[in-house]
């Protein structure tokens, strides 16, 4: 039945700070006292799992805890449609977003709640000339406008954190800690999340990493070699060769090897992937190869350290049956050729261990190929993956020179943009899966886009990309301000569209952050007045808000698009423009769940009765709190959900 007490559209994305106390109270209610953790009750459920020691092992810098309480602040911001700057804007399922990467996270926070499976990033690497943008938790949003140029439209410089800054490590670990936190959310169980970093902050990456996505989830440190030549930065010790990709599971148990198509691996890093020239054969399961034989090469695994894999293997290759005798047993069947373990060498063992149980023989015989040979037989086993194999912890063959040249190309002959992360490179990680969404919020120019895209392109996949690009200006005597790009995020933006236009792509839609449609959320309090003056200004402020329409600028489309994100939806969701009884309303859904919204100024009997009808029960419906009279109000939330603006 339908909850019949109107409620207030959601303002802010979701207090995460709220949820966790909601889960906790569901959890132990008996450590609450008048809705107050009562940490004294909390100590006596936990018992013994409570740590009373004062120095214990972690990893802190200065400014953690406020990096912390940010994950938790709710954002008031909105994503504004930009329907002109995307490709097939009503079709596609891939997003681009302008905007500081943290609000964005927080907004994605309710809709995308463990739906990404795999998160690429390439964040600053901290080496003194790199922007670090400085995280306003008063003003969130307007200090982002502000430091872009969109409220002033002259942007304020973007400073780098210079290694003279005494906070030079704590401020790139309080911009880095909040945004994997919320990322974290955002994945699947199996999930993964992929991070360029090289040696200036590899180490502090690593215990941030381990603290949010735990010790037991770390994948690997690939190493990629992306300048074989090596660069000598500091002046002192080797040249430097390599720059490394940390790799980290939601659940490891949920991720399994990282394999690719072998001639794509040969054909990538040559220098890496040799050999593999096996002949195919084929027999009733299909097509193989075959490798290695059946006994452990290992002399450490033996009759003393594994007696249950040491035994005689007596084989019929008419009847293609199979038995079993002790290894010092001479017994021998008629028709069947007797195989023993391999001898050991070790000089202390007689036998080489078998890899296969007895039982595993048996069940999976059909994975095993017996040669006959003068002396007996040798038992190989059957790779029937034989395509594709393992991939390495170091990468090499793919330089920052490719990078360079996969702007070029799209770009005839201009890169406009300084160590573009070469798309090969990303491929590798987004090929472990065939289909599901990609998140990118460090996006640059847009490598990781067109990443998926060329993959798709090869391998007919279903891969979706969400990108998130902070507005940071070119500089003016930049050769991407000169051909026409202010900005990085203008730049990526380009680049998708030329590289989905090459690649017979699915387009994207455009998202820009911006400030809420609802003047509730714009309000400043100050932070020198008295709370009851600032109470008394912000009503001010609000009764001014109010004698101007919300749709002054035309912006019903925008106020949609936060009640989609606000709700939890897709921003993937099908929006559809129509009339129902005398007025216009916006049918948004995601296929999970709907909601119907209506912006004019009265909500007509004709559209209430309507919506008290069998097709709209337990529909999420939106309009103007003032569009609807009390009786109305009580008629429509008996049959659905009732939420005003």
């Amino acid at each position: 039945m339908a909850n019949n007490k109107v409620k207030k559209v959601n303002l802010t994305s979701s207090n995460l700070s709220e949820e966790k106390l909601h889960e906790l109270r569901q959890i132990l209610p008996e450590a609450f006292s008048e809705d107050k953790i009562d940490w004294d009750s909390l100590k006596t459920v936990l018992g013994d799992h409570i740590d009373p020691r004062i120095e214990k092992f972690g990893f802190t810098w200065a400014g953690k805890s406020n990096a912390i309480r940010n994950v938790l602040m709710p954002s008031g911001a909105t994503l504004r449609p930009v329907k002109d700057a995307s490709v097939d804007f009503d079709k596609t399922e891939n997003l681009f977003i302008e905007g500081d990467n943290l609000e964005v996270l927080k907004l994605l926070q309710k809709a995308y709640f463990e739906k990404i499976k795999v998160i690429y990033i390439d964040p600053p690497y901290n080496t003194g000339s790199d922007f670090v943008y400085k995280d306003n938790f008063t003003a969130p949003v307007k200090g982002y406008l502000e430091q872009t140029g969109q409220i002033t439209g002259e942007g304020q410089k973007l400073q780098t954190n210079k290694e003279t800054n005494g906070r030079y490590h704590s401020d790139w670990l309080s911009m880095m800690y909040p945004r994997l936190k919320l990322a974290w959310n955002l994945l699947r169980d199996d999930g993964m999340i992929f991070v360029s970093i090289d040696d200036n902050e590899v180490h502090h990456l690593r215990l941030v990493m381990d603290e949010i996505f735990g010790e037991e989830n770390y994948l690997n440190a690939f190493a990629w070699v992306n300048n074989l030549k090596g660069r000598q930065i500091s002046g002192s010790g080797a040249a430097k060769t390599y720059e490394y990709v940390l790799a980290y599971a939601k659940k490891i148990e949920q991720v399994g090897i990282f394999e690719m198509s072998i001639e794509k691996l040969k054909s990538l890093m040559p220098s890496s992937y040799k050999g593999f020239n096996y002949e195919a054969e084929s027999d009733e399961g299909g097509d193989f190869v075959v490798k290695n034989e059946l006994y452990n090469t290992n002399s450490a695994f033996n009759e003393e350290t594994r007696p249950n894999l040491v035994f005689n293997i007596h084989y019929n290759f008419k009847t293609k049956e199979v038995k079993f005798s002790e290894a010092n047993d001479a017994t021998s069947f008629p028709g069947f050729t007797k195989i023993t373990p391999k001898k050991n060498n070790d000089g202390r063992h007689k036998y080489h261990a078998w890899r296969w149980s007895k039982e595993k023989i048996v069940n999976e015989l059909s994975d095993l190929k017996f040669v006959e040979t003068e002396d007996g037989a040798r038992i190989y086993t059957k790779i029937r993956s034989y395509l594709s194999t393992a991939l390495k912890d170091i990468i090499t063959d793919i330089t920052t020179t490719n990078g360079a040249s996969d702007l070029k190309e799209l770009f005839g002959g201009s890169k406009h943009f300084d160590y573009p992360k070469p798309i090969e490179l990303i491929k590798i990680f987004v090929s472990q899966i065939e289909s599901g969404i990609i998140l990118d919020f460090f996006a640059g120019s847009g490598s990781t886009a067109h990443a998926v895209l060329s993959l798709n392109a090869e391998d007919k996949g279903n891969r979706k990309f969400i990108l998130v690009q902070l507005p940071e200006a070119f500089d003016i005597h930049s050769d991407a301000y000169k051909a026409g790009y202010k900005t990085i995020a203008d730049l990526a933006v380009d680049r998708i569209k030329r590289a989905n236009k090459k690649l017979s792509g699915t387009g994207f839609k455009v998202f820009k952050l911006g400030e809420s449609n609802y003047p509730e959320n714009n309000f400043e309090f100050d932070p020198d007045k008295s709370e009851e003056e600032n109470q008394k200004a912000f009503e001010a402020y609000l009764a001014k808000a109010k004698q101007s329409s919300l749709f002054d600028d035309g912006n019903s489309l925008d106020i949609v698009y936060e009640n989609i994100i606000k709700e939890g939806l897709s921003l993937n969701s099908s929006v559809a423009e129509q009339k129902l009884g005398k007025n216009n309303v916006f049918t948004v859904t995601d296929g999970i769940r709907t909601l119907t919204i209506c912006l004019d100024r009265k909500v007509e009997d004709q559209t209430v009765r309507e919506l008290t009808g069998r097709d709209y029960k337990g529909h999420t419906f939106i309009c103007l709190d003032n569009a609807l009279n009390d009786t109305s109000k009580a008629n429509l939330g008996l049959n659905l959900e009732l939420k005003t603006i």
